[in-house]
């Protein structure tokens, strides 16, 4: 698939056929997220595959009832560990860089998993203490996203996006030039 066709079918699946992902393409999903770029190369990311029933229950019930999350048959875990960004960058990177970072390989996981034929959705909307506790993550990993996976029983929604017009500016904010003027 080219890219930017890539990028225009990516859209959140939250409908799950029951049908079990590849190890391959697991495998594969995970290849690619830790492609992603990162602050200094410390490649702060952790990721935890979640199959078992139970954590995949409790993760949909920390992630606001999103029950949807335990209906995929493999779920991923995108957590960093912020001392490893620390280490470098002090406060910032443990506060933003490592945040950072985490949301790039998440985003390569959601691309790499639609050039497989499957469907993903990037969870934010949790309880950080309780993904923590259900997961077990020692206090200087911090989950960034719940990623739900698998063959896909819907077609995701597609939205209007803002046109390049309302959110491109030239030089400085709210210059809005013209996009030949760019």
């Amino acid at each position: 698939m080219e890219f930017s066709d890539l990028i225009r079918r990516r859209g959140m699946v939250r409908s799950f056929k029951e049908r079990p992902v590849e190890h391959e393409k697991l495998i594969k999903i995970l290849t690619s997220a830790v492609r992603a770029p990162s602050a200094g190369h410390l490649q702060p990311w952790e990721f935890i595959v979640v199959k078992d029933e139970q954590v995949k229950r409790s993760l949909a019930e920390a992630a606001l009832k999103q029950m949807f999350i335990a209906e995929a048959p493999v779920v991923i875990v995108t957590c960093v560990d912020t001392e490893r960004s620390a280490s470098r960058y002090g406060d910032r990177g443990r506060r933003f860089y490592s945040i950072i970072d985490g949301s790039y390989a998440s985003l390569l996981i959601l691309l790499a998993a639609r050039d497989l034929g499957l469907g993903a959705c990037f969870v934010g909307a949790y309880k950080d203490d309780e993904v923590a506790r259900i997961l077990e993550l020692p206090a200087h990993v911090r989950p960034i996203g719940i990623i739900p996976i698998g063959y896909p029983a819907e077609r995701p929604p597609r939205y209007e996006r803002l046109q390049l017009e309302q959110v491109v500016h030239l030089n400085r904010y709210g210059n809005r030039a013209s996009l030949q003027g760019l």
